[in-house]
Order: structure tokens, then sequence, then C-alpha cells
């Protein structure tokens, strides 16, 4: 489990997530665009008068990669000490991560016809999984942080298929 300086850590790295915006027309991906805003919270690490560096980071990420899908569920819940079933709580969708991951997830996986396809989206938000963040924070953050490096403990996926998703977490 994460201690409170590396769960402080992680939540920076995911307000990038809950604070973006894709334009209903525009000629980037939604991802592209999100990137942007992303890499602005990542900057942040090392100016913020050292309270955080990349290596703090860095660690973070790998100790939250080797800890089980419970972490990821309760990255986005009401409450990080909610009781089971923590699948069941959490936050709501235009204030959590899943929209964006599952975006990721749905352009990662070329399932939409177009850069933004609804249908899709709508599809697979129901799927909404943890997993799905995971992906997301390795390509967006971990990738670009630190391109090249291995993340132990992490297998990207190789298909968009959710049924062997553990919902009961």
């Amino acid at each position: 489990m994460l201690d409170s300086k590396q769960l402080e850590i992680i939540y920076w790295v995911l307000l990038a997530f809950r604070d973006y915006y894709v334009p209903g027309e525009c000629e980037e991906t939604p991802m592209g665009m999100m990137q942007e805003g992303i890499d602005d919270y990542l900057q942040g690490f090392d100016i913020q008068g050292g309270r955080f560096r990349i290596v703090d980071l860095k660690d973070t990420l790998l100790c939250a990669y080797q800890s089980d899908i419970e972490l990821w569920w309760r990255l986005n819940c009401h409450d990080f000490n909610a009781e089971p079933p923590i699948h069941e709580v959490q936050v709501e969708d235009d204030l959590g991560v899943q929209s964006a991951s599952v975006l990721f997830w749905v352009e990662y996986f070329g399932l939409g016809k177009e850069f933004m396809d609804q249908d899709k989206f709508d599809e697979y938000f129901d799927k909404y999984h943890p997993e799905m963040l995971k992906l997301l924070v390795k390509c967006c953050v971990w990738d670009v942080l630190f391109p090249g490096e291995n993340l132990p403990g992490y297998t990207v996926p190789t298909s968009a298929d959710t049924s062997s998703f553990d919902y009961t977490a």
C-alpha cells in the first residue's frame, strides 16, 4: 500500500485525468489534447519547491504497480478508506478518472470509427475498470517521463476485451 506522501503524489497525477477539456470540434485526438494538460501537471513536480520530485513519482508508480487492483479501485473512490464493495463507491463520472481512462482505452485499441466515437465510448464506459486507468498512467505518465524504461509488475493489455476483468474488488 502507498504511504501518505505517495498517495498525495499519485492524486496529483490523477488530477490531470480529471482536469482536462476536449472541445467538440477539434483536429487533434482527445488523448493528444489531454497529454498537453498531463504534461503541465507533470512539470509541476520539480517546481513545487522540492515537495515532490520526479524520483518520488517514479518510486510511487513502482509501488502502485506492485500493489493489487484494490488500490487502483480506491484511487477513484468517494472515500479512499471506503468499505467494500469498492467498485460500487466510485466517484461520479465527471469527477473521477473513468472518462479519461475509457477515452484512452478506446483510442489506444483503435475501437472508434473516428477519434471520438460516442457509441464506443458509452459501451466501454459501462465497463470501466482500473486496468483502464493503469494503461492510461503507464502510457501518458510512465512512458513520457521514463521512456524506454520497463515498468516492473505491469504487462500492457494486448486486447480491449474486458470479459476477464474482476469487478468484485
